[in-house]
């Protein structure tokens, strides 16, 4: 159920009893600590003040901005009753304002932060109000430290007029500053959080955290209903919201300090990674090299460690992110920011994922799930978050074809991809890609494309799968092994093309014998190439990838084969020119 507006504050009774589910809450410590009914889990609402308290390291929040007042004239007749509106607030919750900003500690982390107050005007954007976030957000930005945003707001004050509407542009002004300025926005929905406040600075926040069943959104559940007759109130929650792509998480409120204080460390960057690091392992060390069919076989079997197995065992802190902003969240992409020894990095990974189906015969088979085009464009989005805090990315391939559907045409399939692979060849951050399984057709092609690339042992890449091109040139897929042959697929294969960097051995068996030790190998790779990578300069990455792309194919390897026989000729012709001359003198 949509609690929306004043419904929250006209029902939040004294005696601690829930609303939603009648609970008696007299002695429960989450209601007491959080305001959270233990029984049913609705969030009631909180007052700035005491979210900040639940927040911020103790003793460390300073209020700024606090004698801000507006140029209105609010004695004026029409506006009297709104005058003493305010005035009313003021006595009731202890604000000058319905937003409250300062500088503080989170998790030990400076930042400004900003908490908006349901319970003044219901936390409309009016003119001081737009002053104080713009001027807080611009703060942040000069002294080079995150803003954290905790929203709740019911949209405009209407009271105020046009001038209230553009608090919108003003606070996008400040916000276009913060990140040019490289420091991160992370908003706090609570419930509500709507209207002008959301489709201004909010929808502009790097990572966006919702509490559970908050009302999000635009348009005030109300007036929505209002409209459209067709909207329930199961419908227009923040867990639909996470669905479709727009928030990244939906967290409860007494876990909230935790996750915040976790992506501003992460957010903050600094290598500590020392060359005592590098140790002579898989890459001294003998690998045995698989046939093009066993790769294959080894490349698809289910107890293979996917790309969640690796990120379990090697990625610390991890905090997932949802959503490709534009409407939709493909969980055959996963992205997410964590650590690696220590070391910050974003995570761009293909989640394998076997779905059975019964086909038109009535028989059982197995399918990937292929990847859609919010897919690629997830993945776009957590590129420009690295590159923006100059955070490497670590790309885990494993996956065939993506989504061939008429669907995903209308979605933009061609143009996503495109757009990922333009995106990641201008990247100005370090990345490493890591072919765990099957790296199949233009799917992997676009996640592949970094500064090193690296495969398992017992991976293949390739253009489309040995019983595709057995289809295609044999006219039979049962000739998959005989055509897999020519297919150039394993990972030696690639490393003497060109196309790859390095070969990560695995476990003996393959790597779904020990998926710990394979962990392992692949952990210890990609700390050795990120210290290779760490402190070229970002222009310079850029330079290298674009000119590594640009060379592979056999024509640009041809043309530096005919290059060099021709320079050799023209270095013999000199040469014997030289001696001719040499010899007419002499005689001279």
């Amino acid at each position: 159920m949509v609690f929306d507006d004043q419904t929250i504050l006209e029902n939040q009774e004294e005696d601690a009893t829930c609303f939603k589910c009648d609970e008696n809450l007299e002695n429960s410590s989450s209601y007491l600590e959080h305001k959270i009914c233990s029984k049913c889990n609705f969030h009631f609402h909180i007052s700035a003040r005491d979210r900040i308290k639940s927040l911020v390291d103790r003793g460390t929040f300073n209020e700024i901005f606090n004698k801000i007042t507006t140029s209105v004239n609010l004695d004026s007749t029409h506006l009297s009753a709104y005058s003493e509106q305010i005035k009313s607030d003021r006595r009731r919750t202890g604000l000058n304002e319905a937003v409250l900003t300062g500088n503080c500690k989170i998790g030990g982390s400076d930042c400004v932060l900003l908490a908006l107050d349901f319970g003044f005007l219901g936390g409309s954007m009016g003119l001081i109000v737009g002053e104080k976030v713009a001027l807080s957000i611009e703060l942040a930005a000069k002294k080079k430290i995150p803003v954290v945003a905790i929203i709740n707001s019911g949209g405009s004050r209407v009271q105020e007029g046009v001038m209230s509407l553009m608090q919108m542009s003003k606070t996008v002004v400040a916000t276009n500053h913060l990140k040019a300025s490289n420091q991160p926005m992370i908003s706090v929905l609570g419930n509500p959080s709507t209207g002008q406040v959301m489709a201004s600075f909010v929808a502009l926040s790097d990572i966006i955290i919702a509490e559970p069943e908050a009302h999000i959104g635009y348009s005030p559940y109300r007036k929505l209903k209002e409209l459209t007759g067709s909207v329930q109130s199961t419908n227009y929650l923040s867990e639909d919201f996470l669905e479709h792509g727009f928030i990244d998480k939906v967290t409860s409120r007494e876990k909230i300090r935790f996750e915040i204080s976790t992506l501003l460390n992460i957010l903050k960057p600094s290598f500590t990674l020392s060359n005592k690091v590098l140790k002579k392992n898989n890459a001294t060390s003998k690998i045995v090299d698989p046939t093009p069919w066993e790769a294959v076989q080894l490349s698809r079997k289910i107890t293979r460690p996917k790309a969640l197995d690796y990120i379990e065992r090697i990625i610390t802190d991890f905090t997932e992110l949802h959503g490709d902003r534009s409407g939709a969240d493909d969980n055959s992409i996963r992205i997410g920011l964590g650590r690696i020894s220590g070391e910050p990095v974003m995570i761009i990974a293909q989640q394998r994922e076997i779905i059975s189906k019964v086909t038109s015969n009535n028989v059982k088979r197995n399918f990937d799930k292929k990847i859609r085009p919010e897919g690629f464009r997830k993945a776009a989005r957590a590129i420009r978050i690295a590159e923006r805090f100059r955070i490497p990315c670590i790309n885990f391939i494993d996956s065939v074809n993506p989504e061939l559907s008429l669907k995903s045409e209308y979605d933009g399939l061609a143009f996503s991809i495109a757009d990922l692979i333009a995106k990641k060849l201008k990247a100005e951050t370090p990345m490493i890609s890591i072919i765990i399984g099957e790296g199949g057709s233009e799917t992997a092609l676009a996640f592949t494309i970094a500064d090193s690339i690296l495969m398992l042992q017992n991976s293949i890449f390739t253009p489309l799968s040995p019983e595709e091109a057995a289809k295609i040139q044999l006219g039979d897929r049962r000739k998959a092994k005989e055509i897999s042959n020519t297919m150039k697929l394993t990972s030696r294969d690639c490393k003497n093309l060109g196309i790859i960097d390095r070969i990560i051995k695995e476990p003996e068996g393959g790597a779904h014998k020990s998926h710990d030790e394979a962990s392992k190998l692949v952990q210890e790779t990609i700390l050795e190439e990120l210290i290779k990578i760490r402190d070229v300069y970002p222009k310079t990455l850029v330079r290298r990838r674009s000119k590594k792309f640009r060379q592979m194919g056999e024509y640009s390897q041809q043309y530096k084969v005919d290059l060099s026989s021709e320079i050799k000729i023209w270095q013999s012709a000199l040469k014997a020119g030289v001696k001719t001359l040499r010899k007419k003198s002499t005689k001279n």
